[in-house]
């Protein structure tokens, strides 16, 4: 115990193979950003927008970063904890610099989240006075919600759910809503007290709250629960008809084309001014844009990440110092050539998706790494370029540095002062801290290299509302900045995968389709690369 870890033995950091992920400090601000900047409760009698939906989809978003990670590894996909009645075998034990603050407790003083013992059940909560005890959260109260939505989800009513839950998208928030408020929570809730379940006095795990629970891998496998249920009700509307939102724009295969900053900063270092637009519609576009450029020296078929070392300060807890390694992406430009084959202008939503080859016909294993709008002439063909540190998906500016990564940090003295806004004042507050961490932003690959395909949709962007500038935040993850604002995209979160395949094939459900193309890539995790 002499570094503050169990005997060896019981536990090695060393051999768990996603620790590095799981406790990624910025993944960890980034889920706590996510629920104080999008809380479930009312204010002034409004909710924020989409809640309920975007709650399903962020997490989901998660899950599917966390499940390719596994199987780059070649680890098993997360396993749903559907049971609970039997032993969970899984122990977790948290890193001992990690504490929390009780409440009652002196100012200042905090205590370590315990550990949790492996084969603990489901138990009813119970809190314990001098004369009675009062049962707060029961099992079979567990169960009987879990069969409560499932009756809702399959068309029927009842007290709990007098409306019935029509098929269509505009159910998504209210679906969403309820399993989050309800199952959801009191499952966490449950899990967070599972080592001591007779008084809610006791010092809960990591699983009760938002700061740290994606350190454990029981909050996967609870999350993966939730995201099937949610899933059924999509499953049973059917796949999606696409027919409405096939804008006259023509992309193909060898239309996609990817390039490093760093090679093009040596090529161009002006380009950067433009994100290389100029520089790309002469090398790609023109007498070029028929062109298959997969062996261009400028072109790259491989994405590369690194794991660095940094040196950590635990800001939220004890200030203690600790190496830690972190996930670091080379930085890279998207290239796509769009040809508009109408007479008038168009106006484009470009939105980019990666699933691991052999999980591209599951639609909520793939990943939304970018969507953004651009607006091509009459028959105009060109090269549209982004640069992927300016991702929605990401909190920008992007976290670079050490100092950009502890950014985000909520400390104790923050939070002092954030106590005198009420919550909705203090969501609009923290809007621009909530975002996927940008070294996050794509899988880590292999030594080898792991392959992923990559997807481009092309969709109409007249009325879709996605937001063209480079604002901080994401509003691909946190919604609206303002409490009252709405999420800057019309269509349903995950769209074009937030339906079932038709046949259950990624190939056919796109067959045919002028305004998509989708190519391989590859993920390879190497040594080193320059950094820009």
């Amino acid at each position: 115990m002499a570094d503050g870890w169990p005997d060896k033995n019981i536990y090695d950091p060393a051999r768990d193979k996603m620790f590095w992920w799981r406790n990624d400090p910025v993944l960890n601000q980034h889920h706590e950003h996510w629920h104080i900047v999008m809380p479930s409760g009312e204010h002034n009698g409004t909710s924020k927008d989409r809640e309920g939906e975007n709650f399903i989809y962020m997490h989901r978003h998660m899950l599917a970063r966390y499940d390719a990670n596994r199987w780059c590894l070649g680890m098993p996909l997360v396993d749903p904890l559907i049971d609970y009645v039997h032993p969970i075998p899984e122990a977790f034990y948290p890193p001992p610099f990690l504490s929390q603050s009780i409440d009652g407790r002196p100012d200042g003083v905090r205590v370590p989240f315990p550990a949790r013992p492996p084969n603990q059940v489901f138990r009813d909560i119970v809190t314990m006075g001098d004369d009675n005890t009062e049962t707060v959260f029961a099992v079979k109260d567990l169960t009987n919600i879990l069969d409560e939505i499932e009756i809702w989800i399959d068309g029927k009513t009842d007290e709990v759910h007098p409306s019935k839950l029509n098929l269509t998208d505009d159910e998504a928030t209210s679906l969403g809503g309820d399993i989050e408020v309800v199952l959801h929570n009191i499952g966490h809730n449950m899990l967070g007290y599972i080592m001591h379940p007779y008084t809610l006095h006791a010092v809960p795990s990591v699983l009760f709250g938002a700061r740290a629970g994606t350190r454990d891998p029981l909050f996967w496998r609870w999350h993966r629960h939730i995201d099937n249920i949610y899933s059924k009700w999509q499953n049973l509307l059917g796949p999606r008809d696409f027919s409405d939102d096939m804008p006259p724009v023509t992309i193909r295969e060898k239309d996609i084309i990817l390039s490093f900053t760093d090679i093009l900063l040596v090529v161009d270092k002006s380009g950067v001014n433009d994100t290389w637009v100029k520089y790309a519609n002469e090398k790609f576009g023109g007498k070029y844009f028929d062109k298959d450029l997969s062996n261009h020296p400028m072109v790259t078929k491989t994405l590369q990440t690194k794991m660095k070392i940094r040196d950590y300060v635990w800001l939220e807890d004890g200030q203690d110092h600790e190496k830690i390694q972190h996930l670091y992406p080379r930085d890279w430009i998207w290239f796509i050539r769009a040809q508009n084959v109408s007479p008038k202008p168009v106006t484009l939503t470009f939105r980019i998706w990666i699933a691991p080859i052999d999980l591209i016909d599951k639609h909520a294993y793939w990943i939304e790494i970018d969507k953004f709008k651009r607006t091509l002439g009459p028959y105009e063909k060109t090269v549209v370029s982004q640069r992927c540190d300016h991702a929605v998906v990401i909190r920008k500016p992007a976290q670079k540095t050490t100092k950009q990564m502890d950014d985000t940090a909520i400390t104790p003295w923050q939070k002092e002062k954030l106590d005198q806004f009420n919550f909705a004042q203090v969501a609009e507050k923290l809007f621009c801290d909530c975002g996927w961490p940008y070294n996050l932003i794509i899988p880590r690959g292999s030594k080898k290299g792991s392959t992923f395909k990559l997807f481009v949709y092309v969709s109409d962007g007249t009325n879709d509302l996605v937001r063209t500038d480079t604002q901080c935040g994401s509003t691909l993850l946190c919604g609206g900045e303002k409490w009252t604002d709405k999420v800057p995209d019309i269509k349903p979160f995950g769209y074009p995968f937030d339906r079932p395949f038709k046949d259950g094939s990624f190939y056919k459900t796109f067959q045919g389709m002028k305004n998509v193309a989708h190519t391989d890539i590859t993920i390879k995790w190497v040594e080193d690369f320059p950094e820009v």
